[in-house]
């Protein structure tokens, strides 16, 4: 039930967005400690974004995901800035993140909810 979205206002080549994507499902998955079967993520990539004035590379990102520990997010929020910066070389000053927890009953999934 994690769900992981990428927005950037870089270009991404398939082949990168494919890796950022298996990369990003891995690390979700461990940090969070549930099953990467029911982890999604989506990269949208080529977004009109500006941050602090400029238009240079950034990155936004929302971590959902039922029952979302407290105690995983500045863990999840290190992880995931360094991957950005590892895989796309945005800075991490470059990078914001908002992370929300979410109900089971506020899920849905297969017809019925988590």
């Amino acid at each position: 039930m994690p769900f992981l979205m990428i927005k950037t206002n870089l270009p991404l080549e398939k082949t990168v967005c494919n890796a950022l994507m298996n990369y990003a499902s891995k690390v979700v998955a461990e940090t969070v400690e549930k099953p990467e079967a029911y982890v999604m993520v989506n990269v949208v990539e080529n977004q009109h974004l500006i941050f602090g004035a400029k238009v240079t590379p950034c990155v936004y990102m929302e971590m959902k995901s039922v029952g979302l520990p407290q105690s995983k997010i500045p863990e999840l929020s290190a992880t995931l800035t360094k991957m950005i910066e590892d895989k796309l070389h945005v800075p991490s000053n470059r990078i914001y993140i908002e992370f929300s927890s979410v109900p089971g009953n506020m899920w849905g999934f297969n017809g019925s909810t988590f």
